[in-house]
């Protein structure tokens, strides 16, 4: 589950071939409000049935968000006339501040509930579990073939490749819950959710030193 996150930086260092079309930001607002609600859902599911692997899973879901919300603004400034390459690091660099920022708070709370449960496991539903991150893993993987048609672009390439290989964390999830409800072994939801948080961790980490990189190009 601790794939690599380099995809997360891409929208950072440049822009792609593929030119700005009105279906490849439909492609884009689809997929980011598909995660978006997915996020909001995960959450709600996993705070009512105490599930912290569902709570931790929307948490890294949200660098999905993030990844595309980057790479459409990097779009939708490229469209406009006059716009400079160096602008465009500018504010990509930015929202990617704020976005490792909300990460950081993201991770602080799954650290502070996992080890608080890791003592004194509380209850929770493997059938919830699994079938909420099932769904998170079709809406994965309805943002990947919606960028699928676009990969000649190195942003959405790496954005499809990001929601693709992301599947694969929430399969662990899905299989987590499974145990769970074969096991009553609920002790394994906090663990899942540590390990997810040191994924969220790694990445932000990485998110914040390229913005850096791109704010300050001679540190």
């Amino acid at each position: 589950m601790g794939h690599r996150h380099d995809r997360h930086t891409h929208a950072l260092t440049g822009s792609g071939a593929e030119p700005v079309s009105e279906k490849l930001l439909r492609a884009y607002w689809i997929a980011i409000a598909l995660n978006l609600l997915f996020v909001g859902v995960e959450f709600a599911v996993g705070r009512l049935s105490h599930s912290l692997g569902l709570v931790s899973d929307a948490g890294h879901k949200l660098l999905d968000v993030f990844t595309l919300v980057i790479a459409l603004a990097g779009f939708l400034f490229a469209r406009k006339q006059g716009a400079r390459e160096a602008d465009f690091r500018r504010i990509s660099a930015i929202i990617a501040l704020v976005n490792a920022l909300i990460l950081l708070v993201t991770v602080c709370f799954i650290l502070f509930e996992s080890i608080g449960k890791l003592s004194d496991p509380a209850p929770v539903s493997g059938a919830a579990i699994s079938w909420t991150a099932a769904a998170g893993i079709l809406v994965s993987g309805v943002s990947a073939w919606l960028l699928m048609r676009h990969r000649g672009d190195i942003n959405t390439r790496a954005a499809f490749l990001h929601m693709a290989t992301d599947s694969l964390l929430s399969l662990g999830v899905v299989l987590s819950g499974i145990v769970i409800s074969l096991t009553g072994a609920h002790i394994i939801d906090p663990l899942v959710s540590l390990v997810i948080a040191a994924v969220i961790l790694f990445n932000t980490v990485r998110l914040l030193r390229d913005a850096f990189r791109s704010l300050f190009p001679g540190r």
